[in-house]
């Protein structure tokens, strides 16, 4: 019984220090990691280098937490504004190009770009994008195509390399709005845009059904939205409304319910983007429009907000009951009384 007792207090122990650390999800401070940034058009951590990878103007950029450095140059790749990363493959997916209404699609692997499919569900910039790594699929919706909103939608199996694509769906035309895929919930989480005025509807898929789970979010488009795979969140930050364009410097958190917002603001930034660095434990955000003493222009610094270490659980190994001295009730949390 006493031995019992012991490894429950251990799990209990363990369990509040994670909780403590996992609920202080708006992070502990915003930084100036670098005054220059190549800005972003799309991003994508690669977990498997440990590296932030950036597109703007045809180029991709990768990050180390103290210097951006160039990895490829193609003129093609340029307008490409949808990046999200395959865990099963180990690769960057990149979307778009062409000046942004070309719907060309690539794969970085952290050393050479491969153009996978070319004119695959229709040319579009400014649509949103997740990989849904438990179904193995790529989510693409709406955009603009030079002509109009989209509201058209589609899955790409990298396994066949075929698309399903959908006309319509409940969600209507939207464009510049965020898609991060949320592994606890294996859901893809869309939030945000534009159409007609800015919009504040988040929704879930979950591979058959679009379903709107809140309004209660943050009403921007052309924001920064990444996964916090550590605190099992979605975080939102800053963004744009318009018209009479204004940036905000609000910080927002969803673990599956409504919305909350941080106490703890950051730079004001919109048309840019952010990557949550596991490694690192900070979110990366490079360049971006925002407010100066000049009016609202590009700022190029690289911004960060550094979150709090989630410390690893107490090593203890039990083998049975007699192993439990008072030096290992007290390492435990003397939760047994001999």
């Amino acid at each position: 019984m006493k031995y019992k007792t012991a490894i429950l207090g251990l799990i209990t122990t363990v369990a509040i220090a994670h909780s403590t650390y996992a609920n202080d999800g708006c992070g502990e401070e915003w930084t100036v990691a670098g005054q220059n940034s190549p800005g972003s058009v799309a991003i994508c951590y690669d977990e498997a280098r440990h590296e932030v990878i950036t597109q703007s103007s045809g180029k991709l950029w990768a990050w180390n937490g103290t210097t951006w450095t160039e990895r490829w140059s193609d003129p093609a790749l340029d307008g490409a504004d949808a990046m999200a990363y395959d865990r099963n493959r180990q690769v960057c997916y990149i979307f778009g190009g062409g000046g942004g209404y070309e719907d060309k699609l690539w794969s970085w692997n952290g050393t050479a770009l491969t153009l996978i499919a070319n004119d695959t569900i229709g040319g579009r910039s400014y649509c949103a994008m997740a990989f849904d790594w438990k179904r193995d699929r790529l989510v693409v919706h709406g955009g603009y195509n030079g002509s109009w909103l989209l509201s058209s939608w589609g899955e790409w199996n990298p396994a066949t390399n075929t698309w399903q694509t959908w006309d319509d769906g409940p969600i209507g035309r939207l464009y510049a709005h965020k898609m991060v895929y949320d592994s606890v919930r294996e859901v893809c989480v869309l939030h945000g845009g534009y159409y007609f005025y800015n919009r504040n509807a988040t929704w879930t898929w979950n591979g058959a059904t679009w379903s709107n789970v809140t309004n209660s979010g943050p009403a921007r488009y052309v924001a920064n939205m990444a996964w916090d795979s550590e605190r099992e969140q979605v975080v939102f930050h800053g963004g744009t409304t318009c018209c009479g364009e204004v940036e905000y410097s609000s910080t927002w958190l969803w673990r599956g319910g409504d919305w909350t917002i941080c106490d703890l603001q950051g730079p004001p930034r919109g048309y840019t983007n952010m990557a949550y660095d596991s490694a690192r434990h900070v979110f990366v955000m490079p360049g971006g429009i925002g407010p100066t003493p000049s009016g609202r222009q590009w700022i190029p610094q690289t911004n960060e907000l550094r979150m709090a270490t989630i410390p690893t659980p107490p090593s203890i190994n039990l083998v049975g009951p007699a192993d439990l001295n008072s030096s290992t009730c007290a390492a435990i949390g003397d939760l047994v009384t001999y």
